[in-house]
């Protein structure tokens, strides 16, 4: 028999390289994220990047953060003494880092209040990723209404304003079973589709105005203050002030249309087809 100490396993090690690769998983993630297509492209089309979609990358990015601050307790309970010693080391240095300490406070913090106020150049980099991510949203690929993935047919059909019993027939030639409360992404998912491939087999021509088109792609409005949004429908700030206000929502012209939706517990798009004059269902 070996006279060899069985080598013990190493607690520390594990916990430090466990953050290493959990961190590079987050920050991969993050990346991901940043540049992933919007929910209503990627719910109803289901792209993937690197092979995953984007709800995937999602789960990923959240599971491996929350258990990276689990073995961030780990870490300071097998790192203790050095950490103690580390910490009287600098507090015997204070006077020393007190200038460092204050800056880098400061600096955190300025950060942290100018992400929240959208100013530059942090707002500039969150636009890139806007930009980014609406250029995944192509006329072919975007969904027919909101949430379309989200209805039954029945519900789906009244929104674009179709019998369901035709989509259900039309359906039927593709040699898709349905009924009126499937709910569009569950069928999709049962015939190994998309719930974009299941709408095209619905067969149905929908008359939609080009200008009334462009305002369901969302073409990044939230993003934007009332006055540019209105700038860029060719609406009088005025006379969309005074469309939202008869629909209950008090504005101005400066406020960002992402926070004002929120606010009323609405979409952007709901109120950019109130500022164009759309009467709300």
């Amino acid at each position: 028999m070996s006279t060899k100490a069985k080598k013990k396993f190493n607690w520390r090690s594990f916990v430090s390289l466990y953050m290493t690769f959990s961190g590079l998983v987050i920050a991969v993630s993050g990346v991901i994220l940043y540049i992933a297509p919007a929910g209503r492209i990627a719910k109803w089309t289901h792209i993937s990047i690197i092979g995953l979609e984007k709800d995937q990358w999602q789960a990923l990015h959240t599971i491996f953060t929350f258990i990276l601050l689990v073995s961030v307790g780990f870490h300071i309970y097998y790192n203790w003494r050095p950490l103690i010693s580390y910490l009287r080391t600098r507090f015997h240095q204070k006077i020393k880092l007190r200038k460092e300490m204050w800056l880098s406070a400061a600096v955190t913090l300025l950060i942290f209040v100018f992400v929240l106020i959208d100013v530059p150049p942090f707002t500039t980099v969150m636009n890139f990723g806007e930009s980014i991510k609406d250029g995944w949203a192509t006329e072919q690929n975007e969904p027919p209404v909101p949430h379309a993935e989200e209805m039954s047919l029945a519900k789906l059909a009244d929104a674009v304003k179709q019998p369901v019993d035709k989509l259900i027939a039309n359906l039927a030639s593709n040699d898709i079973q349905a009924s009126a409360e499937d709910v569009v992404k569950d069928l999709a998912e049962k015939y190994k589709m998309t719930p974009m491939e299941l709408f095209k087999r619905m067969q149905l021509k929908i008359s939609v105005p080009a200008d009334e088109t462009k305002t369901y792609q969302g073409m990044g409005y939230g993003r934007m203050s009332l006055e540019d949004v209105c700038l860029k429908l060719g609406v009088a700030p005025e006379d969309a002030l005074q469309r939202l206000q008869e629909a209950g929502i008090m504005a101005e012209k400066d406020g960002n249309l992402k926070t004002l939706a929120s606010d009323y517990d609405k979409l952007p798009i709901d109120l950019v087809n109130i500022i164009k004059g759309n009467k709300p269902e």
